[in-house]
C-alpha cells in the first residue's frame, strides 16, 4: 500500500514548519563568529607592541620606554653597549659608547628612533647650548632637577631633554688642551615622533630617561664630588615647535 500522506504536497497557505534545533543553533554560531572577528579585526592582537628587555646601558627597561612606543611595532637596540664611554676610559668600541640608539619597527620599516641618548662632558655649558637652541627659533624651557644639576627642555621636533649633571672627573689633556674641565656632563634625550605616542606623555618619559641614565653616567664617569640627583624628574611643560622671529 503506498503511503499517501508521504506524496501529498503540502497546500501553499499552510505555515511553515518550524526550523530545526541544529539550525538554530548553527545561525547562533555564525552570529558568534562574526561579532568575535569583527572585535579581532578592531583590536589586531597579532599587532602587538615588542620592547626590549632592557636598553641604553642596561638602564632603561620596558617600562621606560613604553611612553614612547606606538599602539602596535617593534622596538630594538641595533648595537647594544655594556658601558658609557668617558674621557678617561680606553678606546674600546664594542664595550663602550657615548651613544645609545633604540630604533622603532613597523611592518618591517626601521626609518625611526624610538629614542636618542648621548652622554658627553658638556664642555660649551648650559648657557651656550640654551643660547643655541634660541638662536634656531626653538623654544626653551628650564627644568628643575635640584641644586646638582641643571635641566633643559627644547621645543624642536625631536622635543630633546638634556640634564646637566655637576660632575667633577678628569679629562685628558689632549682633548681640549685651550679649555678647562666642564663642570658637567651632558645627558641628550630626544627621538623621531611616533605615530600613535602620547606627546604629553613622550615628554615627560624624555626627562625620566635621561635622570635614569645621569645616574649610570655619574658612576661611570667616577665624579669626585657628591653628585646630587632628585627622586624623580620635574614635570615638563609643553613647548611650541618654534618660536616666532621678534
Amino acid at each position: 500500500m503506498v503511503d499517501v500522506a508521504h506524496i501529498i504536497p503540502r497546500p501553499p497557505d499552510d505555515p511553515p514548519p518550524p526550523p530545526s534545533r541544529w539550525r538554530r543553533w548553527l545561525a547562533g554560531g555564525l552570529a558568534v563568529a562574526v561579532v568575535a572577528g569583527g572585535g579581532l579585526w578592531v583590536w589586531k592582537p597579532w599587532r602587538s607592541v615588542e620592547l626590549p628587555r632592557s636598553a641604553c646601558w642596561s638602564a632603561l627597561s620596558k617600562d621606560d620606554l613604553k611612553p614612547l612606543a606606538g599602539p602596535y611595532g617593534k622596538a630594538f637596540e641595533p648595537v647594544p653597549h655594556a658601558r658609557i664611554r668617558t674621557p678617561t676610559e680606553p678606546d674600546e668600541p664594542q664595550v663602550r659608547s657615548t651613544d645609545c640608539h633604540v630604533r622603532w619597527q613597523v611592518d618591517g620599516e626601521t626609518g625611526r628612533f624610538l629614542l636618542m641618548v648621548q652622554v658627553v662632558p658638556a664642555w660649551d655649558g648650559v648657557d651656550a647650548d640654551r643660547a643655541r637652541d634660541t638662536a634656531e627659533h626653538h623654544a626653551v624651557a628650564d627644568l628643575d632637577f635640584g641644586p646638582g644639576a641643571v635641566g633643559l627642555a627644547s621645543g624642536d621636533l625631536s622635543h630633546r631633554v638634556r640634564l646637566y649633571v655637576r660632575c667633577d672627573f678628569p679629562v685628558p689633556a689632549s682633548d681640549k688642551p685651550d679649555q678647562k674641565a666642564p663642570q658637567y656632563l651632558r645627558v641628550e634625550v630626544g627621538n623621531d615622533p611616533v605615530a600613535g605616542a602620547s606627546p604629553a606623555e613622550s615628554r615627560q618619559a624624555y626627562a625620566d630617561v635621561a635622570l635614569k641614565i645621569a645616574r649610570v653616567a655619574a658612576a661611570e664617569y667616577q665624579c669626585a664630588n657628591e653628585v646630587r640627583l632628585p627622586a624623580a624628574a620635574p614635570a615638563v611643560p609643553e613647548l611650541p615647535k618654534e618660536q616666532a622671529d621678534g
